[in-house]
C-alpha cells in the first residue's frame, strides 16, 4: 500500500462520512419541521458526495488509461463508504420529502 493510495482512500472515507452525517442532520431538521435547514444540510451532503465521486472518477480514469493502481482493502473500504453514503442520501431525501408533505397536509409551514 503506497502513501498516495492511503491518502486517496482516506479522502473518500472522510468525504463520504461527512456526506452521511450531513444527510442525517437534514433528517433531524425535517423531523423538527425546519425544511430550510434540511435543504441546506442535504445540499452540503450532496456536495461532499460529489467530491468523493470526483476522486473515484479520477481513479477510474487512471485505470482506463492503463495505469496500474494498487487495489487494497482500504480502497475497497472507501468505496463501501461512498456507496452507503450515496444510498443514505437518496433515502433520506425521500424521508425529508415525506416529512415536508406531511407538514403541508397538516397545514404547517413547509
Amino acid at each position: 500500500m503506497d502513501e498516495k493510495s492511503v491518502q486517496t482512500s482516506f479522502e473518500i472515507i472522510a468525504m463520504s462520512g461527512n456526506a452521511r452525517s450531513r444527510a442525517y442532520e437534514a433528517l433531524g431538521y425535517a423531523k423538527q419541521g425546519d425544511f430550510e435547514q434540511a435543504k441546506s444540510a442535504m445540499t452540503e451532503a450532496q456536495e461532499a458526495t460529489n467530491k468523493a465521486h470526483a476522486i473515484q472518477t479520477g481513479l477510474i480514469t487512471r485505470a482506463a488509461r492503463g495505469e496500474e493502481l494498487p487495489l487494497d482493502i482500504l480502497l475497497v473500504h472507501s468505496q463501501d463508504h461512498l456507496m452507503t453514503s450515496a444510498l443514505a442520501i437518496e433515502l433520506i431525501q425521500e424521508l425529508v420529502d415525506l416529512y415536508k408533505l406531511r407538514a403541508t397536509d397538516r397545514g404547517e409551514r413547509a
